[in-house]
C-alpha cells in the first residue's frame, strides 16, 4: 500500500513523467532535490535534503526503491479520471 494515501494526481504524474527519468541514473547534487521530493511525495513525509554528499547515494537509492515498489499505485492515481 502506498504510504501517502493523499498523493495528488499532479504529483503522481510528476513522479511518472519527470522523476522516472532519474531512476537508474547518477545521483549528484543538482538532482538530489528531486529524489528528496519523490521520497516526500511517496511517503507523505518532510524528509530534508541530505547535508553531505556522502549521503546522496543512499538517499537516491531510497527514492528509486520506493518509486519502483509503489509504481503500479502511482500509475493508477495518475490515470484515474
Amino acid at each position: 500500500m502506498l504510504p501517502n494515501q493523499n498523493l495528488s494526481k499532479a504529483d503522481a504524474k510528476w513522479l511518472l513523467n519527470d522523476f522516472s527519468k532519474l531512476v537508474g541514473g547518477s545521483i549528484f547534487g543538482k538532482n538530489v532535490d528531486s529524489y528528496t521530493r519523490a521520497i516526500n511525495l511517496i511517503r507523505g513525509t518532510k524528509v530534508t535534503r541530505p547535508g553531505c554528499s556522502c549521503e546522496f547515494k543512499l538517499h537516491g537509492q531510497t527514492a528509486m526503491s520506493l518509486f519502483e515498489q509503489h509504481k503500479p499505485e502511482i500509475e493508477k492515481i495518475a490515470n484515474d479520471v
